[in-house]
């Protein structure tokens, strides 16, 4: 079996051709045709990847992938693929802002998704096994992981991290932007943007909005963490919060 995947899509034609198509590659696929009922059998199901349309008849995606982004264990860490249409940019850009990890434009092809889908999982799959993986002497000269930030959103890599409560350094960086961020289990101890000190939320909130770049973790023990540093998850629900208010303001 190529992996587990659950589609929340109200267009019941576009939901049974993507269904079939997958399972026809080794997939186990559920279905679901509204965003409450999408959620709660995400939590019974536990997907390898979700598959979300925007556009949901009770709510919206976008409430979906928040309400998944916020449960503690394995299915915070999901890879998140939003469906929307070709001429909604808006929709684009908040799918990202609430931690998808790419979107694809209406109409699709089939080949398109599954590609996308099975790269996601890889993906998540290398970010959760890559640390464990390791021999003592190779977490000292190279990454635990890296990755290209276009295949897997920022917010998915620190909800892995949260999640598996991983200890050492984050490093990102994109076209004349850096950043660090040091985490002792699951939560932010220090960052910096460009080598200069920051505020956590400040780092989380800016790092959220990076599209493009490259990601390194190395595990490694971080000295003068505490107890009390803020967990990741609560980090980016709260820059979740403010992006939304500076929108509708």
């Amino acid at each position: 079996m190529s992996g587990r995947v659950l589609i929340i899509e109200d267009d019941e034609w576009v939901a049974t051709l993507l269904g079939k198509y997958l399972r026809d590659r080794g997939y186990e696929v559920d279905q679901r045709g509204d965003a409450r009922g999408g959620f709660e059998r995400a939590l019974s199901f536990v997907p390898d990847c979700i598959v979300c349309d925007v556009t949901l008849p009770d709510i919206d995606g976008l409430w979906v992938a928040r309400k998944v982004r916020m449960e503690g264990g394995r299915i915070a860490g999901t890879p998140f693929l939003f469906l929307t249409n070709a001429d909604d940019l808006e929709s684009h850009l908040q799918a990202l802002n609430v931690g998808a990890d790419a979107y694809l434009t209406k109409p699709f092809r089939h080949q398109e998704v599954v590609a996308q889908i099975a790269a996601l999982i890889g993906m998540a799959e290398r970010l959760r096994g890559a640390p464990d993986s390791l021999g003592p002497a190779s977490s000292l000269t190279a990454p635990a992981l890296r990755g290209d930030t276009a295949e897997m959103s920022i917010a998915t890599i620190l909800s892995i991290l949260e999640m598996e409560r991983r200890s050492g350094r984050l490093k990102m960086r994109r076209a004349g932007q850096s950043a660090t961020l040091e985490i002792a289990d699951g939560r932010l101890a220090r960052a910096t943007l460009d080598e200069r000190p920051c505020e956590p939320l400040a780092a989380v909130r800016t790092v959220l909005a990076w599209r493009d770049g490259r990601f390194w973790f190395r595990p490694a023990a971080i000295e003068g963490a505490s107890d009390s540093a803020p967990a990741l998850g609560m980090l980016m629900l709260e820059a979740s919060r403010l992006d939304d208010e500076a929108r509708d303001a």
